[in-house]
């Protein structure tokens, strides 16, 4: 390996740990937000034990995202366009993608694209899709490469995640719905109420390590995922890469959006922050076995609105659902533009 090549490999991992410190720093919130607002463990405590459970699940089960997100939406390999078109590839494909891998500008112009607008909404509190924003990135930046030629983009794969970005948050909301109420219904016929308040806390401390878990499993995926692309015999190091980036985002920037989601959107009492907690755990868990990058924010919103409803629709904050949700339609989509347009400038910038 020569100096250039030192260089762009430390640049590279420079750039997919600041998106990783991005998703810690924005999506600690969806880990431990609920037993913040609620008052069951102070913020740093509970940062602490995200960022170790968050680098456990994406060691042991990081590795179905990352090989979506950094191989299966764009096509840079003859055999993976064979297999999808089930015919030649065109001479272009050799021509876009020399090595039959992104090139490393690209990469580090999605990544960058990505983290930008997460720190950005991060700094100002807001719970953006952290997945959403690195999916369209890595859009983007085939936009940039290839232009509008869809037979580059694996269209079903691209389809089959924005089915999964609409229905977990709907999943998780009827998830945790049905948990809250299973729930104070036995605490309506429990005796030492006492006692079960203390297993409470226990289960919405359990439950948001199970969230952290599922974090780690699914969002080291959007943040090292296209690294993964570059370097495919690395799998296992990038991803304790992936996890530590999180944990040390959750510690270093984690309070605003988390004070955001934990007190901002509903009261949350005990058996609610459980609930939120663990239908957020639960779907975001599937989603990730799948190999779907969804998004913990819009999962445990969702959640966190199912329990709301059992109060009563007027017990939802809807202005503050309404700014999130500005907030995912618009990551994502200046994401894409932002990596179409910079990328396009950085390439005809070093061909010259």
């Amino acid at each position: 390996m020569d100096v250039m090549e030192i260089i762009s490999a430390i640049i590279l991992i420079i750039s997919g740990s600041y998106v990783g410190w991005n998703i810690g720093a924005n999506d600690a919130a969806n880990c431990i937000g609920t037993a913040v607002g609620a008052g069951i463990i102070t913020f740093r405590r509970a940062a602490i034990i995200m960022a170790i459970f968050a680098i456990l699940g994406a060691a042991l089960q990081g590795r179905y995202v990352m090989e979506t997100v950094g191989k299966g939406i764009i096509i840079t390999s003859f055999k993976t366009y064979e297999e999808v078109h089930n015919k030649p590839p065109p001479e272009n494909l050799a021509n876009y993608f020399p090595d039959e891998k992104l090139p490393d500008a690209a990469v580090f112009v999605a990544l960058i694209s990505a983290g930008f607008f997460v720190t950005l909404a991060t700094f100002y509190g807001m719970p953006v899709s952290t997945s959403q924003s690195v999916v369209g990135g890595v859009a983007g930046l085939g936009l940039g490469i290839v232009g509008f030629q869809a037979t580059y983009f694996q269209l079903i794969v691209l389809v089959r995640i924005l089915a999964c970005w609409v229905i977990c948050p709907i999943l998780t909301m009827t998830f945790a719905f049905g948990i809250y109420i299973f729930v104070t219904c036995l605490l309506r016929k429990a005796k030492a109420a006492y006692r079960w308040n203390r297993l409470l806390i226990l289960l919405v401390i359990g439950s948001g390590c199970y969230v952290s878990y599922s974090l780690g499993a699914n969002d080291v995926g959007t943040a090292i995922g296209l690294l993964l692309n570059k370097y495919p015999e690395k799998g296992i190091h990038l991803a304790l890469l992936g996890g530590i980036s999180i944990g040390t985002g959750a510690l270093t920037f984690g309070r605003r959006v988390t004070e955001s989601v934990g007190k901002n959107i509903t009261p949350l009492d005990l058996p609610g922050a459980f609930a939120a907690q663990f239908a957020t755990a639960i779907g975001v868990h599937l989603f990730s076995v799948l190999g779907m990058p969804v998004s913990t924010s819009q999962a445990i919103i969702g959640a966190v609105i199912g329990v709301g409803l059992t109060k009563g629709t007027r017990a939802v904050s809807q202005r503050k659902i309404t700014e999130i949700c500005v907030g995912w339609v618009l990551a994502p989509s200046c994401a894409v533009i932002f990596s179409a347009v910079v990328y396009r400038i950085v390439s005809a910038i070093l061909s010259q």
